[in-house]
């Protein structure tokens, strides 16, 4: 059970990626895989990152891959959130109506948990143990 500390002096306990169900999981790998679709049609369409230029191919972009884009995060934020100081559970409508420094930041630290990356940053946390 990762806390994390949000903006706005918010605060979350996420579900361990050991911890979700496989329902859980099937649906954030599911809304995963149709925003990697969307990513796709992006890049058919000649979106690229590193060219702002490029990026007006959004304009071409059908709502529904648009969604697809979208509700990847809400669906890990949603999935992975045990707990939280902002009140009831989030539900894949609630969690676009977040400030966007929280939501980001929410989102940010579900993916890392779900897809099992380590944080290497160090704590902010003055009497976190340290590695010497």
């Amino acid at each position: 059970m990762p806390a994390i500390n949000l903006p706005n002096n918010q605060s979350a306990i996420l579900y361990g990626r050991d911890e979700i169900s496989e329902r859980t999981a099937r649906s954030i790998s599911r809304s995963y895989m149709k925003a990697a679709g969307a990513a796709a049609t992006l890049v058919k369409l000649g979106f690229d990152e590193s060219n702002p230029d490029s990026w007006s191919v959004f304009s071409n972009l059908e709502d529904s891959d648009r969604d697809s884009l979208d509700g990847y995060q809400a669906a890990l934020i949603v999935g992975m959130v045990q707990s939280w100081s902002l009140g009831d559970l989030p539900t894949l409508e609630s969690a676009l109506d977040l400030p966007k420094n929280v939501f980001d930041a929410l989102a940010t630290a579900c993916a890392d948990e779900f897809n099992g990356v380590i944080n290497t940053e160090p704590s902010l946390d003055p009497k976190a143990p340290t590695a010497d």
